[in-house]
């Protein structure tokens, strides 16, 4: 497993993607059935593990029933998610004010890279240097 994986195990789909009232309230303002399960898988990445759903990306079953047993909706309805660019691309922008979230600027790149580089001059575990990164953010 990377450190970007879904994870699919049943502890993990409950600790990282269980919905609370004001997401699902958030979700249910999508009109159609595969924006709402859309719109909730992005927003469920965001948080854990803190990154979008990429383009054509199809999440692991297991994730992909959780979820949308949440929000009342077939998995299956993912299929007609993100057919256009425009849509992903808005979902991400409203999650992005929604979860108080940022792209990185040059000044958190920066600051990034010396975590990197200081952890780096203790160790030469990925893991332990990712972990690090993360710690920091």
């Amino acid at each position: 497993m990377t450190l970007l994986d879904i994870p699919v195990d049943e502890d993990s789909l409950v600790r990282y993607y269980t919905l609370t009232l004001p997401d699902l309230l958030e979700i249910q303002l999508r009109r159609r059935e595969h924006n709402r399960l859309g719109f909730a898988v992005q927003l469920c990445l965001m948080r854990y593990p803190g990154r979008q759903l990429l383009a054509n990306e199809v999440p692991p079953k297991a994730m992909l029933d959780y979820v949308a047993e949440q929000v009342g909706v077939s998995s299956v309805a993912f299929r007609l998610h993100a057919r256009r660019e425009e849509t992903r691309s808005n979902h991400i922008s409203h999650l992005q004010g929604y979860l108080q979230k940022r792209n990185a600027t040059a000044e958190d790149r920066r600051a990034a890279l010396l975590t990197a580089i200081e952890t780096a001059s203790t160790t030469d575990a990925g893991v332990s240097i990712s972990a690090a990164l993360v710690e920091e953010r």
